[in-house]
């Protein structure tokens, strides 16, 4: 505690009950894996992702609260889809940056992180499993009380990783084969056609033939309007629903 206090940095009080547990579980987890053989089942790795489930909850724990937006100004506010590399997501404040708002503080060096916790991308292999496992022991050995939050926030990703890729190797898989969807049902033609026998990939493959390459459209210019500028209506006796006019 006295070190933490000459270094300048608060521990939080349960950091230390939270490290522990971490270090005691990642151990357990990885033997469990590397126990695990090339044709292990679905249920093999149901048991892994539970276990990596309550080791991702203890990493939450321990990195800093998650916003919508990463935003200390606006957590809750709209998430900027078209935010360029570099930016917050928050659209408030990068409104403000486009228009060249003084008030506004500077970017970051690096983006805020979101409320959600992204996927990682297929296949879901033992290789992936390994290789996410291996990440996290990296964050792990370099980790203490007093570390930073930010290493604390890339080992709960780290973590999330290793979960999903646990996770989606305990669906039940079919005969397709496809490590992209492993619980995928079977095409019924991939025999005729000689396609994928994965039932997803084919509808992928046939709405990207239907599809062909995209057409560029032509922008429509829009009108001008004139600002101030009034049309005089016709007497009324010559307008189609009028009276006829009887001036000669």
């Amino acid at each position: 505690m006295d070190e933490a206090r000459r270094s300048g940095r608060r521990v939080p009080a349960n950091r230390p009950f939270l490290l522990g547990e971490l270090n005691r579980t990642v151990p357990g987890v990885d033997d469990r894996v590397r126990a695990l053989g090339e044709d292990a089942g679905p249920a093999e790795y149901e048991d892994v992702a539970d276990r990596l489930w309550s080791l991702f909850l203890v990493a939450r724990e321990l990195a800093p609260t998650r916003s919508r937006t990463g935003c200390d100004v606006h957590p809750d506010g709209p998430v900027d889809p078209l935010a360029p590399e570099g930016w917050t997501r928050c659209l408030l404040c990068n409104r403000n940056r486009r228009i060249g708002d003084p008030s506004v503080p500077g970017v970051e060096t690096g983006r805020a992180p979101g409320q959600r916790y992204e996927a990682p991308r297929p296949p879901y292999t033992r290789e992936a499993l390994t290789e996410a496992l291996r990440r996290v022991r990296e964050l792990q050995l370099d980790l203490g009380p007093t570390s930073p939050n930010e290493e604390f926030a890339r080992l709960a990703e780290a973590v999330h990783r290793a979960f999903v890729t646990a996770r989606e190797l305990s669906r039940p898989r079919t005969a397709s084969g496809c490590a992209r969807h492993p619980g995928a049902p079977v095409d019924p033609t991939a025999e005729e056609t000689g396609g994928a026998a994965c039932l997803f990939c084919r509808g992928e493959e046939t709405r990207r033939a239907r599809q062909g390459p995209p057409v560029p459209r032509p922008r429509r210019t829009r009108p001008r309007r004139r600002i101030g500028h009034r049309i005089t209506p016709p007497p009324r006796g010559d307008r189609p629903d009028g009276p006829p006019s009887t001036s000669r």
